[in-house]
């Protein structure tokens, strides 16, 4: 008998047993005891039981292997089941030669986990009526009136062009099909404008624009997949709607409203002392600190609230972040988004990849889709990632990475700080065994 059929009948029994006793309350008898005690409520199940610990503990083994292995410096996670955290990992130190250890509040840069928390601010602007998810980007980007597209997506060498023959949407934005590039990815020469041009540092947000609209489009908008900037510009429209900047708007609208007291896109001089160390490793190099801004992360030097990867927060804050989404856009009473909102965030948005016929969209894997700055499961033989379909996920460059399961109410968290390749290239075998270690039988 499985569970669901046994708990019918115990739910059964107990409103039988409701019912004869109300009865024998009309009329009791002097002698017979109070039947009420017997009926007691059901006892809620444990969201831990529905995991296998033994698989959790050595999933804790080898998450604190990255830490003994001097590969990362520190490595935080959670683990929640019907709203409440069942089990969470702290390994490490938060600097590189301290004996601090890591916990809830200390405060990690989340990279590309960044970009969910911009799509849902475009997505409350759209609930106000300050935009149409189908307006164009240049109501907005006027800057972007000529696009001019590759003829050559992947030529390291300046290709032919020709006219965009329509201009992005915001929606096209939200999903990485409005044809732009970024400064990472493959060495092609529209990705090798972005670093030349050093627009992931220009000095204002309207430069960032400017930059941006003088680099060719990849793709015609619309016809392609392909990750880039584009949350970027969904923070530099937020800017120009709200004449705020996109920290100070998120501060009000998001931050505040669920008490994450420690997201921001810079730290403060009090917060300081709880930023984990940047840290970078690969097999010929040992474990080292990375410099620079990335290394400070104060206002002085971020000069642009970076909308795809400028957030820094902690493991407790981000957890309320996504247990709002997984409430549907409400929590402790704060409703950030409506419910249908949230489904169009996490739903797949671009057609199926069908794995026996060429891939026409660019960096896809079978089995995954995209939705408002989040991938999304669509089909979990064919993903490799154990979780069921209409589970949404996303990482970051640093090591970051979360996903939430609406079918099971599960959400896992894991943050870390490793800015190498190496990292990069070791992060999907590293998420793939978290998820079969959560969802094994």
């Amino acid at each position: 008998m499985n569970k669901t059929t046994l708990l019918r009948i115990c739910s059964g029994l107990i409103l039988i047993m409701v019912a004869a006793c109300g009865a024998q309350k009309a009329a009791p008898k002097a002698d017979e005891p109070d039947l009420a005690p017997l009926v007691a409520e059901v006892p809620k199940p444990d969201p831990a039981d529905s995991f296998f610990a033994p698989v959790l503990d050595q999933l804790d083994d080898r998450l604190a292997a990255s830490v003994t292995n001097d590969h990362v410096a520190s490595l935080s996670y959670a683990l929640i089941k019907d709203g409440q955290r069942v089990r969470s990992g702290f390994f490490g130190s938060r600097t590189l030669d301290g004996e601090e250890p890591v916990n809830d509040k200390t405060i990690y840069r989340l990279s590309s986990m960044t970009k969910p928390v911009t799509a849902v601010a475009i997505l409350m602007l759209q609930e106000d009526g300050k935009l149409d998810l189908d307006d164009p980007i240049t109501k907005y980007l006027p800057e972007m009136q000529s696009l001019r597209v590759s003829n050559s997506p992947g030529s390291s060498s300046k290709p032919a062009m020709h006219s965009a023959p329509e201009t992005p949407t915001i929606r096209q934005l939200l999903t990485h099909t409005a044809g732009f590039g970024y400064a990472y990815g493959n060495q092609d020469y529209v990705n090798r404008q972005f670093v030349e041009r050093n627009v992931l540092t220009a000095p204002s947000m309207d430069e960032l624009v400017r930059r941006t609209a003088g680099i060719p489009l990849k793709y015609d908008p619309g016809t392609a997949w392909s990750y880039s900037i584009a949350s970027d510009l969904q923070g530099a429209i937020i800017e120009r709607i709200t004449g705020q900047s996109l920290g100070d708007f998120m501060q009000a609208r998001i931050f505040g409203p669920l008490n994450m007291t420690d997201t921001a896109f810079a730290v403060s001089a009090a917060q300081k002392d709880r930023l984990a160390d940047a840290t970078a490793w690969t097999p010929d190099t040992p474990i080292h600190r990375v410099d620079g801004p990335l290394a400070t992360m104060d206002h002085a030097s971020i000069p642009v609230d970076l909308g795809g990867q400028g957030l820094l927060s902690t493991l407790a804050d981000y957890e309320r972040f996504a247990l709002m989404l997984l409430n549907e856009g409400t929590l402790d009473g704060q409703t950030l988004l409506k419910p249908e909102s949230v489904t169009l965030l996490r739903t797949n948005a671009l057609p199926v990849v069908d794995p026996a016929s060429p891939r026409t969209f660019f960096k896809r894997k079978a089995g995954t889709g995209y939705g408002f700055g989040v991938g999304v499961v669509t089909d979990t033989i064919q993903s490799g990632l154990a979780a069921p379909e209409g589970t949404y996920y996303w990482d970051g460059a640093s090591g970051t990475w979360f996903w939430i399961d609406p079918k099971n109410h599960v959400i896992f968290i894991g943050l870390q700080q490793n800015f190498s390749p190496a990292g990069v290239n070791r992060r999907p075998s590293a998420m793939r065994s978290v998820y079969h270690a959560i969802y094994s039988d």
